[in-house]
């Protein structure tokens, strides 16, 4: 389809999908405060996580060298700061009627999204979440899940964006509970590879996107943006911030 139909088929599924949702969001919880700022807190989280994760990757070439800089009681968090992040992303894809679009349209999504459907702010986000050069980093997510769309469609006709966002949530549980009886036993966790960084990272920054264009498309964030982005363009993003999960749990899970 050429910019003009994509343009109207986005419009189609915000005014489908998410436009009634965030109606009937807004009449459950009523309050701002409700989603505001778990939304801000968990936001910062995955910030943190990733910056640390950033330079972990930056800086340590090898295994020895991360724990040696970092501390073991800091490595342990982690898994549970991403893990809550995924947790609150996909039960916002879930309430805001995100999900249902991605499920039943995600060939059609990704086949014709582009740079610049994204709100500007995504720049800003990635600057903050560590990113040296958000634009090019952006356009490589963007043709990384055009990329493997083919795949995972060739692959699995039944895979859906729902079912693998309830494997990386279970998967990074299944992480965090094992470091905590560890602690329980008081024995320590072994230690991880460069991989699991790298994978735990994009997760948590693909988590922040996604959030981050919910939370706008359903009012509970403010950003600065033209009506259609803060629409239809909040699915791009978000799906663009779903493919960098996609992404990062084949890096966290071949560790």
């Amino acid at each position: 389809m050429d910019e003009k139909e994509y343009e109207k088929f986005m419009t189609y599924l915000y005014n489908e999908y998410v436009r009634p949702r965030r109606t009937r969001f807004w009449r459950h919880f009523r309050h701002f405060d409700e989603w505001h700022y778990p939304l801000v807190r968990e936001l910062e989280r995955l910030r943190n996580a990733s910056n640390l994760i950033r330079f972990i990757n930056r800086n340590c070439p090898d295994e020895d060298e991360i724990y040696r800089t970092i501390t073991l009681e800091r490595i342990k968090r982690l898994p549970y700061e991403v893990s809550n992040g995924v947790s609150l992303n996909n039960r916002l894809t879930e309430e805001s009627g995100f999900l249902d679009a991605f499920d039943g349209h995600y060939d059609e999504i990704v086949e014709g999204m582009k740079l610049e459907h994204m709100p500007r702010q995504e720049i800003d986000i990635m600057r903050d979440f560590g990113s040296e050069d958000p634009e090019a980093e952006l356009s490589a997510l963007m043709y990384i899940v055009k990329s493997r769309r083919k795949a995972i469609k060739s692959f699995n006709q039944e895979v859906t964006i729902s079912n693998q966002l309830r494997q990386i949530e279970e998967h990074l549980d299944y992480q965090r509970k094992q470091m905590e009886e560890l602690e329980d036993k008081e024995e320590k966790p072994p230690k991880k590879s460069k991989r699991w960084f790298k994978g735990l990272g994009q997760i948590a920054q693909g988590s922040a996107l996604s959030i981050a264009n919910i939370g706008l498309a359903m009012g509970v964030l403010s950003f600065p943006v033209a009506a259609e982005t803060a629409g239809w363009g909040a699915l791009v993003s978000s799906i663009t911030g779903v493919g960098m999960m996609l992404n990062g749990v084949g890096e966290f899970r071949g560790e």
